[in-house]
C-alpha cells in the first residue's frame, strides 16, 4: 500500500508541522479576504516594499503544484496575491540575474554576463531599483544575498541607504564537511579568497544535516535581522512617515544543501521524484548542453564531468534541495508573520522572486547555466493590497526585468530611468486583471562559446546560438514544444520551419547584444579645442588604476591613481603632460580642469595646478572609459590599467 508523505514524519513533528501550516494558511485567508474588498487601498501615501529573494529557487513549490514540496509559508504568501506561472529569469546565473532584477535591463543590453562583472565599472551611473526608490523618499535596506558577492564581485553598496547586512552563502557546521575546517573551493569563491588557487583547495560537502537551530545558519540569522529591521521600520514609518524598501535575500536552496536535520526529516528520499529524462535533447547543438560545472566542486560528486551519478547520490541531492527549500520556507514564514504582527501587511507590497531555476538531474544536468526550462523558469509572487486579487494566477510570460517598473508603478513613482536601458514592462495591468497581456513572450540569454538568446512563448522556446557579431547564417537553433514535449527530449527546429521563422521575427526585435565584457556605451564628449571640467566620485579603491580616460596614443586625457596618489595626464600630439596631486583616501571625490592656460586637480580640499600644454587639438578616436582604459593608453601607463574600486557620478563638461 502506497503511503502518503506524512507517514514518514515522526508524530510530534507532523503535529507541529500541520498546526503551523494550518494556522498560517488561515491567517493568509483572512488577510486576503480583507485585501479583496474593493475599498481597500494603502493607508499611507506610499506603500512599503518587502522584496524577498531566494537563491536557486525553482517553482518546485506547493503553490505551483509540486505535490512533494512542503512549503506552507510560501504557499500562504501566494494565497495573498498573484502567482506568475510562466515567469523566467533573464540569465540563469546568480550575479547577472540579480543585475537584471535591480537594473530592469537584460544582460544583453548591459554586457553584465559574468559572476565577476563589475556594475559600476561597466555602467558607473546606473540607477538601480533601490536607488530609484531612495530618490523618492524611501529608506532602502538590504540583508543576505541581494547583489552577488564573490567571484571577484563586491556587490553594490551605492544602491542602499544603509550598510548591507552580509552573511554567508557557503556554510557548514560539521567539521567533517570541510576536511576539519579548511577553506573549501566554493567558500573561497564566495568570500573572494585565493581566487587564483581554487583547484588547490579541498571540496566541501554537497550536503549536511546536523541537529541545529535555524539561526545557526545564515538564512535563520537573515530572517531574525529582517524582523528587527521591520520593527524599526514600522516605528520610523509611524513617527516620520518614511516608507521602507527592504530586500531580504536567502541563500538556500543554493548548494551546499546545509539545513537543520528537522527539515530533512520532513521528507522520505525514496518518495521524491527522480528525473524522468536524463539525456541531452536529441539534435541539440553541442554548445547548448552542460555536464559537470559548479556541482563538481562539492564532494562526493564525481569530478569527471561525464561520470554517471549513482541513484543513491541523485536521491541525496534531490532530498537536500527539498530540505533546503523547506528550511528557507520556514524563515520566510517568520518574516511574513512579523509583517502581520506589526500590522504592516495592508500597507506593504510583498514580492517573492527566485533568481533562476535549478536542474536536478533532468537532461543529465545539475544546477543552472543553461537556456533550458528548468534553469530559467522561476517563481514570482506579488501581493499588492488593493491591487492584486488574493489567490490569483496568470499565464502572462513575465521576466525578472519586469519587477522594477512594476514596483515603481505600484508605489506611485515615476517610471524608472537611468543610463542603462530599461527593458522591463510594468505588470500592473496583469495584477489588476490576470487575463491582460503586456507581451506575448519572455526573453532570456546565456553566453557560452556562443551567445544563446531565447524567446519563450506559452507553448514554444526558440534558442539562437550565435557568436557576438557573427552573421546570421552561422547561427544554430533549438526549438521545443512544451505541449507535446515538456521534458525537452528533442530539438524540433528542423521540423517546424514556420514556427522558427515566426519566433526569429520576435528575436529580431531586440537590440544587438552588447559583447561580453564591453563597457556600456556612454556619451563621448566632444573635447576638441574645448576647455574641460572632469569630476567623479571614487569609492573603496587602493593602489593604482584608471578612474576615467578618453583618447589614446595621440590625444586625450586620463585621471588615474599611482599608489594612492591622484594623477591628471593630458596627451597632446603624443606627448603627456602630468599633473601630480596628493595622496587620497580610499573614497573621495575630485575635479580636474583643463584650460588653454592651466591644469588643475582638486581632491580632499587640496588643489594642485601647473601650466597647460594647451587644449586638445582634435577629437580623439577612443571614447570615454570608466574604471580602466580599454584601448590605447590616454595617459602615461600601460592599458587597460584597471582600477580596483568603484567610480560613480562621472561628469565631463565642455565649453565653447
Amino acid at each position: 500500500m502506497r503511503r502518503s508523505w506524512y507517514h514518514a514524519i515522526p508524530t510530534d513533528k507532523l503535529r507541529i508541522f500541520i498546526e503551523t501550516a494550518v494556522y498560517r494558511l488561515l491567517c493568509a485567508c483572512l488577510l486576503t479576504l480583507v485585501q479583496f474588498a474593493p475599498s481597500v487601498a494603502f493607508s499611507a501615501d506610499r506603500p512599503n516594499v518587502l522584496l524577498i529573494l531566494v537563491d536557486d529557487l525553482k517553482p518546485a513549490l506547493g503553490c505551483y503544484g509540486d505535490r512533494h514540496a512542503l512549503t506552507p509559508e510560501i504557499d500562504a504568501l501566494a494565497a495573498r496575491g498573484m502567482r506568475f506561472d510562466l515567469a523566467y529569469c533573464n540569465q540563469a546565473v546568480c550575479a547577472p540575474s540579480r543585475f537584471t532584477l535591480m537594473l530592469g535591463s537584460h544582460s544583453t543590453s548591459t554586457g553584465l554576463y559574468g559572476l565577476g562583472s563589475q556594475l559600476r565599472q561597466i555602467i558607473p551611473d546606473a540607477v538601480t531599483m533601490p536607488q530609484h526608490f531612495a530618490k523618492h523618499g524611501y529608506r532602502t535596506e538590504s540583508l543576505g544575498k541581494v547583489f552577488h558577492i564573490g567571484h571577484g564581485n563586491h556587490g553594490d553598496p551605492l544602491s542602499f541607504s544603509v550598510r548591507h547586512y552580509h552573511d554567508k552563502v557557503i556554510e557548514y557546521l560539521d567539521p567533517a564537511s570541510t576536511e576539519g575546517g579548511r577553506l573549501t573551493r566554493e567558500e573561497a569563491y564566495f568570500t573572494n579568497q585565493k581566487l587564483g588557487e581554487i583547484r588547490s583547495l579541498p571540496r566541501g560537502a554537497a550536503f549536511e544535516s546536523p541537529e541545529a537551530d535555524d539561526r545557526d545558519y545564515a538564512d535563520g540569522r537573515v530572517a531574525a535581522e529582517t524582523i528587527r529591521r521591520l520593527v524599526a521600520a514600522r516605528q520610523r514609518w509611524k513617527r516620520k512617515g518614511t516608507p521602507f524598501f527592504i530586500v531580504a535575500g536567502f541563500a538556500r536552496p543554493h548548494l551546499p544543501f546545509s539545513a537543520p536535520k528537522k527539515y530533512w526529516d520532513l521528507y522520505d528520499a525514496e518518495k521524491l521524484p527522480l528525473p524522468e529524462f536524463d539525456e541531452l535533447p536529441a539534435g541539440a547543438p553541442s554548445v547548448a548542453g552542460k555536464r559537470g560545472g559548479e556541482i563538481s566542486n562539492y564532494a562526493p560528486v564525481p569530478t569527471d564531468r561525464n561520470a554517471e551519478f549513482s541513484e543513491e547520490l541523485k536521491r541525496k541531492l534531490i532530498h537536500g534541495y527539498y530540505a533546503s527549500m523547506s528550511f528557507v520556507d520556514a524563515q520566510i514564514g517568520k518574516v511574513t508573520a512579523e509583517l502581520d504582527r506589526l500590522e504592516l501587511a495592508d500597507d506593504t507590497i510583498v514580492v517573492l522572486w527566485g533568481d533562476h531555476g535549478f536542474h536536478l538531474g533532468d537532461l543529465g544536468i545539475w544546477t543552472k547555466h543553461t537556456n533550458y526550462e528548468q534553469a530559467n523558469r522561476i517563481p514570482i509572487l506579488i501581493s499588492a493590497p488593493g491591487v492584486t486579487r488574493p489567490g490569483s494566477s496568470t499565464r502572462q510570460p513575465a521576466e525578472s526585468v519586469d519587477v522594477f517598473p512594476t514596483l515603481a508603478e505600484l508605489a506611485g513613482l515615476p517610471a524608472p530611468t537611468g543610463t542603462q536601458s530599461i527593458d522591463g514592462r510594468s505588470l500592473v495591468p496583469v495584477l489588476r486583471d490576470p487575463a491582460q497581456r503586456v507581451r506575448s513572450h519572455a526573453y532570456h540569454a546565456y553566453p557560452k562559446q556562443k551567445l544563446g538568446r531565447a524567446i519563450r512563448t506559452e507553448r514554444y522556446r526558440l534558442v539562437e546560438w550565435r557568436g557576438f557579431g557573427a552573421p546570421e547564417g552561422t547561427a544554430e537553433y533549438e526549438l521545443y514544444d512544451y505541449e507535446s514535449d515538456p521534458l525537452e527530449t528533442k530539438n524540433l527546429a528542423s521540423q517546424n520551419p514556420q514556427v522558427v521563422a515566426d519566433l526569429k521575427k520576435l528575436l529580431a526585435g531586440y537590440p544587438a547584444p552588447v559583447p561580453r565584457g564591453q563597457r556600456s556605451t556612454r556619451r563621448t564628449p566632444e573635447i576638441a579645442k574645448r576647455p574641460l571640467k572632469i569630476s567623479a566620485t571614487v569609492r573603496n579603491t587602493a593602489g593604482s588604476g584608471v578612474i576615467l580616460a578618453q583618447g589614446g596614443r595621440e590625444h586625450g586625457y586620463a585621471v588615474h591613481l599611482i599608489e594612492g596618489r591622484l594623477i591628471f595626464d593630458v596627451r597632446v600630439n603624443g606627448k603627456v603632460t602630468r599633473l601630480e596631486g596628493h595622496e587620497v583616501p580610499a573614497s573621495f571625490a575630485f575635479e580636474a580642469r583643463l584650460t588653454k592656460d592651466e591644469l588643475s586637480l582638486s581632491a580632499v580640499g587640496v588643489t594642485t595646478t601647473m601650466p597647460s600644454p594647451g587644449l586638445i587639438p582634435v577629437q580623439p578616436k577612443d571614447g570615454l572609459d570608466v574604471g580602466r582604459d580599454e584601448q590605447s593608453a590616454a595617459g602615461d601607463y600601460v592599458a587597460p590599467n584597471p582600477l580596483k574600486g568603484r567610480v560613480s557620478n562621472v561628469d565631463v563638461t565642455t565649453t565653447n
